[in-house]
């Protein structure tokens, strides 16, 4: 076997046990935060659209299925591992469009409350954009194990920020002011995982792996331009009148 060839192998075996790490993190940030908000969320009135529950419902699904190949390929089962992974992939199509009208639909039922922020679509759209470049590109790269991996580590961590932001606002309860406040409470999570997994490639492999360089520069990228248009008074606007008429659609 060449020693390119041993590179591309040798992460993927000796990383198993951080991959499981670092989706028990994303766990804990989708069972803590949501946990914190729970009792919230069930004594809304009016109770929570449908679509709400729905998209909650195949979000997690999709933590599953992703958990689960982790597993399989930990226990040996390459053969299931593959073909969950094409059920994963189909599940990620639904969650994409799923994703975007749950935004939608919460942004406009909380049109008039004092607290109402259509500014704050632009953390939706970077969310979405990031999963769905991480899903594609995890596709792609199948036949490089170590990369795969990541990008699909990187997937759940691009959706992972709900769970991270209702943990600062229910336990941690401190609000920065400015920009990097605001980007602070609901990326904090995110960036912690990312310097974990450039720290374990560096430190473990001598090297960065190209999918966590270009995933953290993506996420990180993104979460500027999210912070960015959510203090913009310009893009506030677009988005009440995008809202508002999304409102008159449904």
């Amino acid at each position: 076997m060449s020693s390119t060839a041993r590179s591309a192998i040798l992460p993927a075996r000796t990383d198993r046990k951080v991959y499981i790490l670092w989706m028990a993190i994303v766990w804990a940030a989708i069972i803590g935060g949501f946990g914190l908000d729970f009792s919230r969320y069930l004594n809304e009135s009016p109770p929570p659209p449908v679509l709400l529950n729905l998209h909650a419902a195949v979000y997690i699904a999709w933590l599953v299925l992703v958990t689960v190949q982790i597993f399989l390929v930990e226990a040996g089962n390459v053969r299931l591992h593959m073909r969950l992974g094409w059920a994963t992939a189909i599940v990620s199509a639904v969650m994409v469009p799923l994703g975007l009208a749950a935004a939608l639909v919460d942004m406009a039922r909380q049109a008039g409350h004092p607290d109402y922020a259509p500014q704050f679509l632009a953390l939706e759209f970077e969310e979405l954009f990031a999963f769905s470049t991480f899903v594609i590109a995890g596709l792609l790269t199948r036949k490089s194990p170590a990369e795969h991996k990541r990008l699909m580590i990187l997937s759940a961590v691009a959706i992972s920020d709900a769970g991270f932001a209702r943990i600062w606002l229910h336990a941690i309860r401190l609000a920065p002011p400015g920009p990097f406040g605001w980007w602070l409470q609901y990326f904090w999570g995110i960036s912690l995982i990312l310097i974990s997994m450039l720290a374990w490639d560096w430190f473990k492999h001598k090297r960065v792996m190209r999918s966590v360089l270009w995933g953290a520069a993506l996420l990180w990228g993104g979460e500027v331009i999210a912070t960015t248009l959510n203090f913009s008074p310009m893009w506030k606007a677009s988005m009440t009148a995008f809202v508002k008429a999304w409102g008159y659609a449904g």
